[in-house]
């Protein structure tokens, strides 16, 4: 993951308050002259439009407005309303139409400006936001409205130091301004500078506690210090005030699987997939909790729902890859790790991956190239000498298939898993290295007692050394454990042929237990020999 979520949504609407601003300027414009002569009628006009404007009857202003317009056409004050009364019907684009043409009228007319800023804002226009607050703000130096407005730009095009000095100048003019200690802090958050973070988010808190963005930054905040009990509790205020805030649950729901709350944690990304069905974080989310729940159908669904998967993004296609591979797609998976090889070749990781899908969709040959030459990069690379050594079994080179499991345990002797011991064990028997097996077989036991296999080609190991009665105990506990049908049967004869003290041939032997079935109680692993 990561950092726990993406950026918070960068417009406030408190910014927005700052319209009405716009309203106190109408209505002085009344009383004032126009920028330039215009006829008396206009002026008549004028005045009737202000009215209907202060009444809020926004359409009759708009209709008044443009008679205005039509009998003065360089009033620039009428553009400027006009486009605050479209502001205020919603009609963002028509507003910014009508602040520009009063801005190329008289430029020094600081409202429009500020206006156009505050809608390029909203339209993630950031570069020419900025240009507008530079405007406003040589016009007056001391408008901290437009220090504000420029810092959120600024912080939404990653110039946090520009947003950090800007803020501390309009904190200077109004210190007890909440939503500037909101900006600043989530400035501070983007800088990594995460203890003076929660300082001026704390302060935003004790000055409006329902500000739902400042529970929510305050969560990532804590996230990142590893404090993850305490995000999740900032993340509930933050939803309880705001419960359409898709990245507030996806955050949640992240930080809940890393709590282990796995469940918790699928209802939160599901929540916010709902609120926004393209957000691929939460999607991504998803899809790595599902694999960690092993429902890697519904992984995949999320996977194949990314628009990125499309695209070369390597490391989505690595775990869809992945989970293709568990759910024994292996052609499928294939492919996926193919397209991240041609942008890069030399990654080891993924090659291995490759080789270990060309090995389980019956490619050991092809399997072989791509271990060899991870092998050839990395000799002491663990994951590929166990995959190696599965594909040696495979061509019955069991020298090989010992050397390779036996390298990969002394490598990483602390990693070393029960499948590792048991691959070992499985290529010692099938070389005849019956004391081996033995050993190897018992270490697979020692760190999972409810290995069923283990216990049963121990007892193979066992009954072709002729030691019957250690045979016919490890028949008996391998019966205990198995589930499978088939397998159970062909333990049954072989503790049959114990007790009845029937030799058979060890390459026989060995093929009954591993023959048939896929999964057996208390052991992971398929029936053929794929452990990884």
């Amino acid at each position: 993951m990561t950092t726990p979520s993406k950026p918070t949504r960068e417009h406030s609407p408190v910014l927005w308050r700052l319209f009405g601003l716009f309203l106190a300027t109408v209505f002085a414009f009344s009383a004032a002259p126009s920028i330039l002569t215009a006829a008396d009628n206009a002026n008549t006009v004028y005045s009737e439009a202000v009215e209907a404007h202060w009444k809020w009857n926004l359409d009759e202003a708009i209709r008044l407005y443009t008679r205005v317009i039509s009998l003065d056409p360089n009033h620039a004050r009428a553009y400027f309303n006009r486009g605050v009364a479209y502001r205020s019907k919603g009609d963002e684009d028509r507003a910014l139409a009508d602040f520009t043409r009063a801005v190329s009228i008289a430029p020094d007319i600081q409202d429009a400006l500020y206006g156009r800023g505050l809608i390029y804002l909203h339209k993630k226009m950031f570069d020419k936001t900025v240009d507008d607050m530079n405007q406003v703000l040589k016009l007056e130096p001391k408008h901290a409205g437009a220090l504000r407005v420029r810092a959120e730009a600024s912080l939404a095009l990653g110039n946090t130091d520009a947003a950090i000095k800007d803020l501390n100048e309009a904190l200077k003019l109004y210190p007890l301004d909440g939503e500037s200690y909101y900006l600043r802090g989530s400035a501070y958050l983007k800088s990594q500078n995460i203890p003076q973070a929660l300082s001026d988010l704390d302060r935003t808190l004790e000055m409006n506690p329902k500000h739902s963005g400042a529970w929510f930054k305050q969560g990532n905040a804590l996230f990142i210090q590893g404090k993850t009990d305490r995000a999740v509790e900032s993340y509930n205020k933050a939803i309880n005030l705001d419960p359409n805030n898709a990245e507030a649950f996806n955050n949640r729901g992240y930080a809940q699987s890393v709590q282990g709350n796995l469940e918790s944690a699928v209802k939160d990304l599901t929540r916010a997939i709902e609120l926004d069905p393209k957000f691929i974080m939460a999607l991504t989310n998803r899809a790595d909790v599902y694999r960690r729940l092993e429902r890697n159908e519904e992984a995949l669904q999320d996977y194949n729902r990314l628009p990125a998967i499309k695209k070369p993004d390597t490391v989505l296609l690595i775990e869809r890859g992945r989970t293709l591979l568990d759910l024994g797609k292996f052609k499928e998976a294939t492919e996926d790790f193919d397209r991240v090889l041609q942008s890069e070749p030399h990654e080891t990781s993924v090659r291995t991956l490759r080789g270990r899908a060309r090995l389980l969709s019956g490619h050991p040959k092809e399997a072989l190239e791509d271990l060899n030459a991870v092998l050839q990069a990395d000799p002491d690379n663990a994951d590929a000498l166990v995959h190696r050594g599965m594909a040696h079994l495979e061509q019955k080179n069991y020298a090989a298939a010992v050397k390779d499991f036996s390298r990969s345990i002394q490598e990483s002797p602390s990693r070393a898993t029960p499948e590792m011991y048991y691959h070992l064990a499985i290529a010692n028997l099938l070389n005849r290295n019956l004391d081996r097996a033995v050993d190897a077989f018992t270490n697979a036991i020692k760190l999972r007692p409810t290995y069923g296999l283990a216990y049963a080609n121990r007892g193979v190991a066992y009954k072709d050394k002729g030691d019957y009665r250690q045979a016919s105990q490890d028949f008996r506990k391998a019966l205990s454990l198995l589930s499978k049908p088939s397998r159970k049967q062909a333990v049954t004869r072989l503790l049959d042929e114990t007790n009845g003290l029937m030799r058979s041939s060890p390459q026989t032997d060995l093929d009954r237990v591993l023959s048939g079935g896929s999964r057996e109680t208390g052991s992971p692993e398929p029936d053929r020999p794929k452990f990884w």
